[in-house]
């Protein structure tokens, strides 16, 4: 049994994606700072849809109703194409008053080897938008942090596949009605019903479905994805794979593996911490105390230690994350959880999170403005819209399962034998090695954990950063790391921190790419599939 050092296994291994929010796993329930309304309405000027109607792919009398004006978004001067935004019920059957609705935008793809592919992205919380990952990561167009406007992006997944970003569950942004689930398994099924509806309307019947997100998503990817499959059903359910970004990972709090993993992390970046002797000395003095490091080194080994493991000590007196989160912001007042890169100034956001809840005096969230919310086909006088919001489980309770969450993943895993965790290793809320204790401890596939340790690179191809083209700027060459085992995947970023779309772009493009089968390593450096250009147009 071979055991990684310490910072090796941070380099080498990877960590997984959880919430969108400063939090710790599962509590990620801050309440968003509502910024007053700034923006007068705007009437867009009438478009002649029908013009384009002979080249729109999903247009018809079942549709209209969600067309979206690619030349009338607010803001955007540039026309984005096809899509579609509204809400869909769970159950049209029921009364009006007694419906819950998901809220959802859907880009049709123009790539013919994307036609029949289908990629569902989640965002975490639970109760966070995604138009978090719509707006900020993934999307036809990004508005940043900082930034005086939304530029087109060149690393859309809409050039892959269909993309539909669909708010979820219900009680998260847009999506409404009576919040009734209790755990993640009843909110899968109301997706699936969701789902089929939305599948009828769009006649969708018989697409190959890849299911993707962040942080809480962790949970949502798995229980969706099985929920699906569980239907055996591939007119309207056929699950491919999966893609999901520093999630929580079954047993990974029980177990305490965040306190295991920080010593590691802290040391890993000790230099971008910039703690004082004091304070250092007081980490490393946690560390030993609770006996940290031997745990770690003894449970991240490959093949791993059979199950059953204690969990790691956790002692009020040798509590690591309270003592390091107690000094963190004295010395860097902005730090970010989701980026530990990230130093004053804090950058506006226009959605009003995550990392610090801070707005402009005198702006309204994009998502609040009357003139977006038509755009959308969202009802003006709905309630006011936030990233993250609760609740969307009944008495703000998810009653949470680890062994039920290891048995959704693995029924994933094992039915695609195509799923895929990425780690960004600057990302304090999962830590990259919670992720990798947490694989090492959970089954699939007959065997326990990964049997040999990580050793390929991550190669991003050739990346053409010219200067009129600097909102799509992103990082080529060895970007991180990677390893497959039975069917699942794990990779690291080397950089990025909790969203990995967003500050990596272009690994979470070519992890999409290696998803879809459109390149068959993540390590060979394999020319990009598409032209990487903010045409949205084909051959773009």
């Amino acid at each position: 049994m071979r055991t990684s050092s310490l910072i090796a296994g941070l380099t080498t291994v990877l960590s997984l994606p959880l919430i969108s929010a400063y939090a710790p796993p599962k509590s990620h329930r801050s309440p968003l700072r509502r910024v007053a309304p700034g923006h007068a309405e705007v009437q867009a000027p009438p478009r002649a849809i029908m013009r384009r109607s002979s080249t729109l792919q999903y247009f018809n009398n079942k549709t209209s109703a969600f067309y979206v004006d690619g030349t009338g978004i607010p803001d955007v001067d540039f026309d984005v194409g096809e899509s579609y935004a509204g809400l869909i019920p769970v159950d049209a059957s029921k009364p009006e008053s007694e419906q819950q609705k998901n809220f959802f935008w859907f880009f049709p793809t123009e790539n013919p080897a994307g036609k029949e592919d289908v990629i569902i992205w989640f965002n975490g919380g639970p109760g966070c938008s995604s138009m978090e990952g719509f707006l900020q990561e993934n999307g036809p167009f990004l508005w940043q942090y900082g930034t005086i406007k939304p530029v087109a992006n060149a690393w859309s997944w809409h050039k892959l596949a269909n993309v539909i970003w669909v708010e979820y569950p219900i009680g998260t942004g847009f999506s409404s009605g009576n919040v009734t689930a209790t755990d993640n398994a009843e909110t899968a099924d109301q997706f699936v019903s969701f789902w089929k509806n939305f599948v009828n309307t769009f006649d969708l019947q018989g697409k190959k479905i890849y299911i993707a997100g962040e942080s809480y998503a962790g949970i949502y990817v798995p229980y969706v994805g099985a929920a699906m499959l569980d239907k055996n059903d591939t007119s309207y359910f056929d699950v491919k794979g999966a893609v999901y970004y520093d999630p929580v990972m079954p047993y990974d709090d029980a177990m305490n593996f965040d306190h295991a993993a920080f010593p590691s992390f802290y040391r890993y970046w000790k230099n971008v911490f910039a703690l004082p002797s004091g304070a250092d000395k007081q980490i490393e003095q946690d560390a030993k105390n609770c006996q940290l490091d031997s745990y770690f080194n003894k449970h991240l080994a490959y093949p791993p230690p059979a199950r059953p493991w204690p969990a790691a000590n956790v002692k009020e007196e040798c509590d690591i994350i309270a003592h390091f989160d107690a000094i963190s912001t004295i010395i860097n007042p902005c730090f970010n959880g989701y980026h530990i890169l990230d130093t004053c100034p804090v950058l506006w956001d226009v959605l009003g999170f995550p990392s610090i809840m801070y707005s402009p005096p005198n702006t309204t969230l994009y998502f609040n403005r009357p003139e977006v919310r038509k755009a959308i086909h969202v009802p003006v006088d709905y309630p006011t819209w936030s990233e993250c919001q609760d609740p969307v489980f009944v008495d703000y309770n998810d009653n949470y399962n680890g062994t039920e969450h290891e048995e959704k993943f693995q029924t994933l895993v094992e039915r695609t034998n195509n799923v895929h965790v990425g780690s960004g290793l600057a990302d304090y809320v999962i830590k990259p090695n919670v992720t990798t204790l947490a694989i090492q401890y959970i089954k699939w596939n007959g065997q326990q954990g990964f049997q040999k340790q990580p050793s390929e690179d991550l190669l991003i191809p050739t990346v053409n950063n010219v200067d009129e083209n600097v909102p799509s700027w992103a990082g080529a060459n060895v970007q991180g790391s990677v390893h497959t085992e039975r069917g699942f995947t794990h990779s690291t970023a080397k950089i990025s921190g909790h969203m990995v779309p967003q500050y990596a772009p272009s690994v979470a493009f070519r992890h999409s790419e290696f998803m879809l089968r459109r390149v068959d390593s993540l390590s060979a450096g394999a020319p990009w599939s598409v032209n990487i250009s903010t045409t949205f147009q084909w051959p773009y």
